[in-house]
């Protein structure tokens, strides 16, 4: 008996590069999926679903989404149940909402690992604000402290300890990988960071930890999502 084509594993894997910037910027994460589902169905794409009671798309995200956080190299990836040319998924992306934009779309051999996991940090970049006496020297002063710091305490977020609650210290250093400075501008007080930050399973670094860990009163202006770091970069982030 012939396995019929809603049993049989997809035929095609796509990896996409994607940014989000306004006014796309508070769009949940679920609802980027469902959008991504919707273009490429418009587009009449065979596009893979899951064999569970509720099938669901086969579209996955490397790494979970922040909301309102601008992003600039993020990686989703599509299965399809035939194949589809390159011209076919940069149609679909014309239909993708406003302020979601394709980057670049690359075929993926099945065999290679899932993106998501070989994510291991993401890089950011960080416009931060301080008082009148801010200084290149005194900010990176503050960042050769930080990275020679054993540990940075801070407080865990939720979902981050064993219980509900919000309470309890964390070790923010290990989430650090590198900070820089890139810009500093001492008559506006303002100053632009790069940071790498650990997001696997084992934790997430944010902005705001950056800053907050910085000896210096700072506070964050704006923060992007430059692009994500693997473990073996996929073809499509390479």
């Amino acid at each position: 008996m012939t396995e019929s084509t809603s049993d049989a594993l997809p035929r095609q894997r796509w990896q996409l590069l994607f940014s989000r910037t306004h006014p796309a910027l508070r769009m949940r994460q679920a609802d980027l999926v469902a959008e991504f589902e919707r273009a490429l169905r418009e587009e009449g794409l065979p596009l893979a679903y899951t064999r569970a009671l509720k099938p669901r798309p086969r579209i996955k995200l490397a790494a979970n989404l922040p909301v309102g956080l601008e992003l600039r190299g993020e990686v989703v990836e599509v299965y399809f149940d035939d194949l589809v040319p390159i011209d076919r998924i940069e149609a679909a992306a014309t239909r993708f909402p406003e302020g979601v934009e394709l980057r670049a779309a690359k075929e993926v051999w099945h065999g290679f690992p899932s993106a998501a996991s070989q994510l291991r940090a993401a890089e950011y970049e960080i416009e931060v604000g301080g008082d009148a006496g801010l200084t290149s020297d005194d900010l990176r002063g503050a960042i050769v402290r930080l990275l020679g710091a054993d540990e940075l305490p801070g407080l865990r977020r939720r979902g981050e300890s064993e219980r509900r609650s919000d309470a309890g210290d964390r070790d923010l250093r290990p989430l650090i990988e590198d900070v820089e400075v890139l810009h500093v501008d001492p008559e506006a007080h303002r100053a632009r960071l790069r940071t790498v930050l650990r997001l696997d399973a084992t934790g997430a670094g944010r902005p705001e930890d950056v800053v907050n860990a910085l000896d210096l009163k700072l506070r964050v202006l704006s923060a992007v999502r430059t692009r994500l770091l693997f473990v073996d970069t996929p073809p499509i982030a390479r």
